[in-house]
């Protein structure tokens, strides 16, 4: 159909003449067949009328003296026109008096009253016959003196009167059409005289938009389309004096712009450079700060190990507490550092929300206790465990909380609330409130305490210390998290700080092709209920995850079967107990299980209604590992069971029923010791770490290389792995991956935990272990204290460190600090992690320690040569009671003999231009020297590792010169230690 609006100017004209003219001579064709219509009809009947008159005065005496042949005569004249085709009189009755033609057939029909009456009025006319032969009758009255005495009726055919009617309506038509042609020839004519200037100037147009050509358009016009082209050279003439200007002025512009981003990329490469130098400098000055501060905190350590008293005693905690103090203040400034910069980022892992509870809990209780403070954790029952977010900075959040609450509160309570605040089937936003009754938080400090560097109490004389960052930095983490934090109190009543955030649930679909059967692929499961129907779900359920599934419908049928597995050795790893049993109940029967030796190494979970839930307490007094509301979600059902066993599930239980056998090979074995396998390829640190895991009541087994501890993994049963990252031949990460793949082809889940060892603790290096399948992190050197708290979150050991002063943390950051702050070997390490950043989502690792100088150092009273660090040949004799000496001797003589033979390859690697050497060997050396106490000379290999990370060997002969002139005054000191002949 044509569309008029995107027609072209010459269609548009056309179209206007067309309509103009057509509906023109149309109208007039129209009115002119209208009007011949109506005039040849109205002629032709008054002609009828005519003539019926002319009879009706011929037949009166007719009529009146009934004379029929007479009228019939007067009838026979209408013969002469041939379009008369019948005529009849009637008389004053309305009967037939006479007719024409006088014979035909039918007779005309007689007149009734109606149309005398009528006739009586005026004339009467019918219209009768078919529309190609049309009839026309009329009826006239015949009078004498104002009677009607009869009437006088003609019937016309008018077959001729259109036929004429045509012919004159076709000559009209043939000349509308001749003058529409006509009109079409003109308008064509006249039509190019309109569009072809128009034309000329679109061609125009187009030229200026798709080639700046300005050319004008020449015209010899006069009218209206002259002006308008006239209008649009001016126009052109404009646009392109505009755009000279425009060319120049671009010109100009382009010149600025090219200084202005030269002067910005400037200004950018300072920036970025004094970013940097700010956040070297920060992580120098941390690293300078920690230096002096392990010497004090490590001497602190040590000396409280020794006969004290209570005045010396105090001012030794006063010491240590201070160290602690300002190692949480350098942790917030590195953390706020990372805020500033934008450099904070979270993650998104699967991970179970209870544990990550139960962890903060067990961290802040003592410091409760010793402050005479109750602490509750309220969590409700209806939360989800299995949840997707950041573990580490919720985490960080939670401490950051708890440890004010405890530091603000003298006495009273604090109460830890977790509560869903709105949950769907994909997600759950959940909120944890953090009550205590402490000092409360003013209403003018509301509005500015979670503003950096701010503080309820700013004032010079107030009683609490810290740097304000704390809050700050749980701002940027919540929101970061998508969540909102906020605090709500009554001054001198406590506060509660609380804070939001939206949690993904797991997703545990076994139909999905990316579900990981092997977890539980294998695994046996008890279902004790009453009801058949739920325990058949829970049942078709777990075989959805390939775990062979039983049910028990009683505490006794379930204790029948769970002994009968036992005796065919092929017993359960977990059972799901309902809370509502009819005999004894799921937490009776939870505890019986785990008072028995021959059960009590089986999973607990404990199924109960909002109702029923049993507390905290009680789930851990009865053994219980997890306790899931009914009807219970799928995914955390799935995490409890996939969740590695913590050292200390159960063990309330199994305390009351003696000694439990062990669940996987997380724990020890029943009477016997738990097996470590040491993976380390430095002599010196070899010697030590083993004398710390044999004064923890561990065996050691060793290996030398990634290698040999895939070896011994595959060959022997180990409770626990200790995997030094930097190793020959086969790596720590890559010999971590290769356990894992092992492990999952046997079939076990992730039983054997692995624990991170390494001089360095660099940004990525988490990731790495993580990534590689590492379960915790700890820095070298660290102390037995530190290695004791890190392998007590995966085992349970059979005796704890030696005793350390004690110490209440001035907050959450002091205590998880005080793993790492109370060395008494100095570090060599790169730059440390806050302790945020440190460890996976079960625990924080201790931060690592940079060496000291021997001028940091205050040395003992007995002589000492100066180029070794006499606290770390103390630490070295206290791991081993009785024997101190023997050992130092043997880590003195190991690292002596060990020492020239990686200088050796330092030279060849040198030589060789091979940095990947020359890291990894100053690497290993950099710990071995701060184990025997060579400060200085930790401190060159650290600088040889340095160097060779860049990849360039550049200065490292001067570097391996100064080595050995330092090695040599390290080998004279030792030797004055050493026995003769040694």
């Amino acid at each position: 159909m044509l569309n008029f609006e995107r027609s072209g100017l010459s269609q548009k004209l056309t179209i206007i003449s067309v309509l103009t003219t057509g509906s023109a001579l149309l109208l007039v064709f129209v009115a002119f067949a209208v009007a011949s219509i109506l005039s040849h009809t109205s002629e032709e009947r008054k002609q009828l009328t005519s003539l019926a008159d002319v009879i009706g005065a011929n037949s009166v005496s007719s009529l009146l003296y009934a004379d029929r042949p007479t009228a019939e005569q007067a009838l026979a004249a209408l013969a002469v026109k041939s379009d008369i085709t019948r005529a009849a009189l009637f008389d004053r009755d309305g009967r037939l008096f006479a007719s024409y033609p006088a014979q035909r057939e039918p007779a005309p029909i007689a007149l009734d009253a109606p149309r005398l009456r009528q006739l009586a009025s005026g004339e009467l006319a019918e219209r009768d016959g078919p529309p190609w032969a049309p009839l026309l009758r009329l009826y006239r009255p015949v009078r004498v003196r104002q009677h009607v005495i009869g009437a006088v009726m003609i019937e016309a055919g008018q077959a001729s009167l259109w036929l004429g009617i045509l012919r004159n309506l076709g000559i009209t038509a043939a000349a509308t059409v001749s003058s529409f042609g006509l009109a079409l020839v003109l308008s064509a004519r006249f039509r190019e005289g309109i569009a072809a200037p128009i034309a000329q100037l679109i061609a125009a147009a187009d030229k200026v938009s798709s080639s700046q050509t300005y050319a004008q358009v020449q015209h010899q016009r006069s009218d209206e389309l002259g002006t308008l082209i006239d209008s649009f050279n001016g126009m052109l003439a404009q646009i392109e004096s505009r755009d000279t200007k425009l060319a120049q002025y671009r010109g100009e512009l382009e010149r600025q712009v090219s200084i202005r981003t030269a002067q910005l990329e400037k200004a950018k490469d300072s920036a970025e450079a004094a970013s940097q130098a700010k956040s070297a400098f920060l992580a120098n000055m941390s690293h300078e700060i920690r230096t002096p501060m392990n010497g004090v905190l490590g001497m602190a350590e040590l000396l409280a190990a020794t006969e004290l008293t209570e005045t010396q005693r105090h001012y030794t905690s006063m010491v240590r507490r201070s160290g602690e103090h300002l190692l949480v203040i350098i942790n917030d400034i590195l953390d706020f550092s990372k805020v500033e910069a934008g450099k904070l980022t979270v993650e998104y892992i699967n991970f179970n929300l209870r544990e990550l509870l139960d962890d903060i809990e067990n961290v802040f209780a003592p410091q409760a206790q010793a402050k005479g403070i109750e602490m509750e954790f309220a969590v409700a029952n209806n939360i989800p465990l299995a949840i997707c977010g950041d573990p580490n900075r919720l985490r960080q959040v939670i401490v950051n909380l708890l440890g004010n609450a405890v530091k603000f509160t003298d006495q009273g309570r604090i109460k830890v609330a977790v509560r869903v605040a709105e949950e769907d089937a994909q997600s759950a936003r959940l909120r944890i409130e953090v009550q205590d009754t402490g000092i409360g938080v003013s209403r003018e400090a509301r509005a500015h305490i979670f503003d950096s560097f701010s503080q309820g109490d700013g004032s010079t004389t107030r009683k609490h210390g810290g740097t304000g960052l704390g809050l700050a930095i749980s701002k940027q983490l919540v929101e970061l998290m998508g969540g909102s934090i906020g605090v709500d109190n009554a001054l001198g009543r406590g506060s509660v700080f609380w804070f939001t955030v939206q949690f993904d649930k797991r997703r545990v679909d076994a139909d999905d092709a990316g579900f990981q059967q092997k977890p539980t692929k294998g695994l046996r499961a008890l279902v004790v209920d009453r009801q058949a129907e739920s325990a058949l779900a829970l049942q078709r359920l777990l075989g959805r995850w390939h775990l062979q599934g039983h049910c028990a419908p009683s505490a006794a049928d379930a204790l029948r079967e769970l002994h009968a597995a036992a005796a065919r050795g092929t017993p359960y790893d977990v059972a799901l107990l309902d809370m509502g049993l009819d005999d004894i109940g799921g937490l009776a029967l939870a505890a019986e299980i785990k008072a028995d030796p021959d059960i009590s190494g089986i999973r607990l979970i404990l199924l109960a209604s909002e109702r029923n839930a049993a507390d905290q307490v009680q789930r851990r007094a009865a053994g219980v590992a997890f306790q899931l509301i009914k009807p219970v979600r799928e995914p955390d059902l799935y995490d409890c069971i996939v969740t590695p066993v913590r050292a200390n599930e159960g063990v309330g239980a199994a305390a009351h029923g003696g000694a439990s056998q062990s669940q996987a090979s997380l724990r020890p074995r029943l009477g016997q010791r738990p097996r470590a396998l040491l993976a380390e390829d430095n002599p010196v640190n070899v010697e030590v770490a083993s004398a710390m895991l044999r004064g923890l009541g561990m065996e050691v087994a060793c290996a030398a290389n990634g290698e040999e501890a895939l070896a011994a993994v595959r060959a022997g049963d180990y409770d626990l792995v200790l995997m030094d990252c930097m190793m020959p031949v086969m790596d720590g990460m890559a010999a971590t991956a290769e356990i894992r793949r092992l492990e999952q082809q046997r079939g076990r889940a992730r039983a054997t935990p692995i624990v991170a060892i390494t001089a360095n603790a660099l940004q990525g290096d988490r990731e790495r272990c993580l990534a590689a399948g590492m379960d915790d992190y700890i820095s070298k050197p660290f102390s037995q204290q530190a290695l004791a708290d890190t392998l007590g979150r995966w085992i349970a050991l059979p005796r704890p460190a030696p005793a350390a002063l004690p110490a209440t943390a001035p907050d959450s950051r002091a205590s998880a600090s005080a793993l790492s702050v109370a060395l008494a070997v100095r570090a060599a390490s790169g730059q440390a992690p806050p302790a945020s950043a440190v460890g996976n989502h079960k625990a924080h690792a201790p931060p690592p320690a940079e060496p000291a100088d021997a001028s940091h150092v205050r040395p003992p009273l007995q002589a000492m040569p100066a180029a070794i660090n006499p606290l770390a040949l103390d630490a070295i004799r206290a791991l081993s009671a009785g024997q101190g000496e023997a050992l130092l001797q043997r880590v003195l003589a190991t690292f002596l003999q060990d020492t020239p033979r990686q200088l050796a390859a330092l030279h060849e690697a040198v030589a060789e231009s091979d940095p990947n050497t020359i890291r990894k060997t100053a690497h290993s050396l950099k710990s071995s020297s701060a184990n025997v106490g060579a400060d200085t000379l930790a401190r060159l290999f650290r600088d040889l590792e340095q160097l060779a990370r860049t990849g360039q060997t550049d200065g490292a002969a001067d570097l391996i010169a100064q080595l050995e002139r330092e090695f040599q005054s390290v080998r004279h000191s030792l030797s004055l230690i050493l026995p003769k002949g040694a």
